[in-house]
């Protein structure tokens, strides 16, 4: 057996570690130095006239036994010759006494010896032994990102300088190595420390530097409130992949500097240049993220990758802003944010202020973790930089998060899992996502970027069935709140067997979680004891809208580790559908009801979708004439309160019947939740001033009024075919125009699609539609503001009334003028073109497009020239503006067959 003996001997501080065993020997050296440049620290001293109490520190001895190093300090009358050596009782922090007279300048340094064989030292300091004494006052207007603090000095002697300095770290060696906030010379003074982090403690005290030495006072301590962060109003969106805060970390305002934070910092106010004191890794996301935390888990600091999006993606210039110089940055949307010019601070100097923006991200250097990733910008350009983790830099935080309001009325219906017996799902792709044990509202609906164990795997029930034990027959059940507070649960096991719960609920909307009282939450079957222990109590509310929700229980079982398991739900009729019924009331030849007359015939429309359907109606009592025909959709217009649902074709005993789609009536007509259209109801919109017919009837030219409507007449059949076209519909339609020229080299100047939002708007007026207004609109494009460039010609020249017709095939308009640099501009308007030219659903006017319809060969427009093979006009180039109006409005939008 070996027998191995550990000598440690640190007469070189590399420690020579000798291994002997008894069948052999082998030797190892241990080359890991105990110290190093920079870990004895001369400390400040404290002072009296004829005194002086000495401090020292030493960084890497923690562990070490006392006998194996000595601490003291080398002191004298000059600093080239410190001729005197006083020990200090052996300590990692360590202090000793020197007396002299009144007025005597001394200057010391710290030193630590090992094994007596070799010795480090600190920096040389300086010390006057004085009367003087500075004292510290109490703290004043403290706000969340400043404070007024004050010193008072007895003694004040001339040519010396006051202050009060500030330090993040506690322990009076750290405070006064802190910042330094100079104050007027004077008995009495204060000064405002700016650029201070909300919910922080900080650490201050008065000085007098007396050139050769400083005199300090007592160490005090203040604590910086909170300061609620508002993502609504407090963050920009620039239209890049995250959003940018208005302003630095620390500051009130754009223009305001903030903090100077390293790299892992959480105060702004630490002073070391000791690598090991900051973070050595990306702190993105992370416990040493400073904007995560001041904002309490809703914005993180910019990763590299961000601030190079922020720089690539926007209009970047350097402009004065309130007397403070830095980069405005306008996004692609049109949106903009100023930072400053906030410069950078090494121990207690700062530097570059206002003429340099040095912005700190999250990310580490990673070929040396001494270095994190920053960015530089000046008035002569700006660049990705590498600075040392203890350089401080401005934080300007980032944040994707949003304020959904919890709305807790949502939660009252009944609600199923997202899966149908055959795999299908309406939101959800899977029954169950799996969330860390921190994810709550807050991360999955707001999106915050807490930082604590959060993620998610949204796990598909296709690929992942065991996740709900194996089958879609685990999820079946439903699970209903009531207004009241009662709460109804269906369970149903794999087998069908059913069994029904009923208790309370409440719900904590400050925190969103549901506690239930008599039941069990609803979930997959193979969620229970063992598995899932608690299906009652604090179940957390991840997401909630009025067509999806998510509940979350912890997963305890043994053999895995802690997580939440979501239960995705939607509400039952969105599960299975709106029911659609279509109703055909009539009398039968010679007069009569038939026996069926309000039977109806039903099909289904999928919820949360939109599509096209047929529902026919089978008699065998015929209809002479209609009465009342309506297509109601239970349900749909609660759920949907601005779906579009447009009638496709109607037919009688498979004979397509014509009709008037703007005589139609459409929306929630009795107030009762259900989306119909009425076609035809003689106690309806539609009725006559006798209650007995239609009062301008859909179904033949010219319309007019008739009591029995034959063109509703069928033997067998009644057929109507309908489009769930849009489920929130947006009737302000954005006018685009489009004025493009065509120059040598295929360079094309111009607009290719200012848009004019809510150019033309339709409004719903007695559950029918109608254009808001039928006047004439320009659009006006400028050089300057709107285009890259005059257009020499006329290449592609139209407007596009976006998505229009797809919800009215009669909408039209026409081409009134065209104003080219202030001059009418004349042309012949049989030539110009109208239509959903493309077949998208647009509504265009082609003025002309050299790759459009015809209006290259039949141009409408003077001035023909071939640019590059292709046929331009040039009398619609313009040099400094463009207007096209439009008019002649179609005042039905639904076409007729007529």
């Amino acid at each position: 057996m070996k027998n191995k003996i550990l000598f440690s001997i640190m007469a070189f501080v590399l420690g020579f570690c000798f291994t002997a065993c008894s069948d052999d020997v082998d030797y190892g050296i241990n080359t890991t130095p105990l110290l190093k440049d920079g870990s004895v620290v001369t400390g400040s001293a404290d002072v009296t006239s004829t005194s002086a109490t000495l401090h020292g520190t030493v960084a890497g001895l923690d562990g070490q036994a006392t006998s194996a190093y000595v601490t003291g300090f080398y002191y004298g009358l000059s600093q080239d010759n410190l001729s005197e050596r006083v020990v200090a009782p052996s300590s990692t922090s360590f202090e000793v006494s020197i007396s002299g007279m009144p007025g005597t300048v001394y200057y010391y340094q710290a030193f630590v010896t090992l094994q007596g064989k070799v010795t480090y030292k600190g920096e040389v300091s300086s010390l006057t032994l004085t009367d003087s004494k500075a004292v510290t006052g109490d703290y004043q207007d403290l706000t969340a990102n400043s404070v007024k603090l004050s010193g008072q000095i007895q003694q004040l002697p001339a040519n010396a300088e006051v202050g009060i300095v500030v330090s993040g770290v506690p322990g009076d060696e750290r405070v006064r190595a802190g910042v330094r906030i100079p104050g007027v010379l004077g008995t009495d003074y204060s000064i405002d420390a700016l650029g201070l982090v909300p919910a922080t403690t900080y650490y201050y005290a008065a000085y007098l530097d007396l050139g050769q030495g400083v005199v300090y006072g007592e160490t005090k301590e203040f604590t910086t409130p909170a300061k609620e962060f508002d993502v609504d109003n407090d963050l920009v969106d620039l239209g890049l992949s995250t959003k940018w805060a208005k302003c630095n970390i620390g500051a009130n305002s754009e223009t305001e500097l903030g903090a100077l934070v390293g790299f892992g910092d959480l105060t702004g106010y630490n002073t070391s240049i000791n690598p090991e004191d900051y973070a050595s890794s990306d702190i993105y996301k992370s416990a040493q993220d400073i904007a995560n935390k001041v904002t309490d888990g809703k914005t993180t600091i910019p990763t590299i990758a961000e601030y190079e999006e922020l720089f690539r993606c926007c209009k970047v210039e350097w402009i004065e802003k309130e007397g403070v110089g830095g980069y405005q940055f306008t996004g692609p949307n049109g949106n903009s944010i100023f930072m400053p010019a906030a410069g950078s601070r090494t121990q207690g100097t700062t530097a570059s202020i206002g003429t340099e923006g040095r912005y700190l991200s999250g990310s580490i250097n990673a070929t040396d973790p001494q270095f994190a990733m920053s960015y530089l910008f000046n008035q002569g350009g700006n660049a990705r930089s590498t600075t040392p983790v203890y350089q401080a830099l401005a934080v300007r935080p980032v944040s994707v998060a949003k304020n959904i309001p919890f709305d807790k009325s949502l939660l009252c219906k009944t609600w199923e899992i997202d899966l149908t017996l055959d795999g299908e799902y309406q939101v959800f792709h899977g029954p169950s996502y799996f969330y860390g044990t921190d994810d709550s509202w807050r991360t999955v609906t707001n999106g915050e970027p807490v930082v604590g164990d959060s993620w998610c795997w949204d796990a598909d029930f296709a690929g992942n069935t065991w996740a709900v034990g194996g089958s879609a027959a685990n999820c079946q059940g439903s699970i209903t709140f009531n207004e009241d507070g009662t709460v109804v649960v269906k369970h149903v096991d794999a087998d069908g067997k059913e069994t029904i719960e009923e208790g309370t609920y409440t719900v904590d909307e400050a925190n969103k979680t549901i506690t239930l009282e008599g039941a069990n939450c609803l979930a997959p079957a193979n969620f229970g004891p063992g598995y899932t222990d608690d299906l009652k109590n604090n179940i957390k509310i991840l997401s909630l809208t009025d067509k999806s929700l998510q509940l979350a229980v912890m997963r305890t079982d043994p053999s895995q580790d802690a997580c939440l398991l979501s239960i995705n739900m939607v509400p039952q009729l969105e599960k299975y559908g709106y029911k659609a019924t279509l109703n055909c009331y009539g009398q039968k030849p010679g007069g009569g009801e038939p026996s069926d007359a309000w039977a109806g015939a039903t099909v289904t429309v999928a919820g949360g979708q939109t599509g096209t359907y047929t529902v026919t109606f089978n008699t065998a009592e015929p209809r002479a004439y209609g009465q009342v025909y309506v297509l109601d959709i239970e349900g749909f217009a609660a759920a949907y309160p601005n779906a579009f649902v447009k009638i496709d074709t109607l037919k009688a005993d498979g004979k397509v019947i014509p009709f008037d789609a703007n005589k139609f009536y459409y929306g929630d007509i009795e107030n009762n939740g259900k989306y119909r259209v009425e076609i035809a109801n003689i106690w309806g919109f539609g009725h006559n001033d006798a209650w007995n017919g239609l009062k301008d009837t859909p179904f033949h030219p010219g319309g007019g009024e008739t009591t029995e409507e034959t063109a509703l007449a069928f033997n067998s059949t009644f057929e109507v075919k309908f489009t769930i076209v849009s489920l929130d519909t947006n009737l302000e339609f954005t006018a685009k125009q489009t004025a493009v020229g065509l120059e040598p080299e295929f360079k094309m100047h111009g607009n290719w699609g200012k848009e004019n939002p809510g150019a033309v708007k339709v409004v719903k007026e007695n559950f029918q539609y109608k254009l808001a207004s039928t006047s004439d609109f320009s659009m006006l494009l400028d050089v300057d503001a709107d285009c890259d460039g005059p257009a020499a010609n006329g290449a592609v020249c139209l407007v596009d009334i976006v998505d229009i017709r797809k919800y009215f095939s009669g909408f039209s308009a026409e081409l009134k003028s065209v104003v080219n640099d202030g001059v009418n501009v004349p042309f012949d308007a049989s030539k110009v073109l109208y239509g959903d030219l493309e077949d998208n659903g647009n509504f265009r006017v082609e003025l002309h497009n050299i790759w459009g319809s015809g209006t290259a060969a039949n141009p409408a427009f003077d001035g023909a020239t071939v640019v590059e093979g292709n046929n331009c006009v040039l009398s619609l180039g313009y040099q400094k503006s463009c207007k096209y109006t439009i008019g002649n409005f179609s005042t039905e939008l639904f076409a007729k067959p007529w």
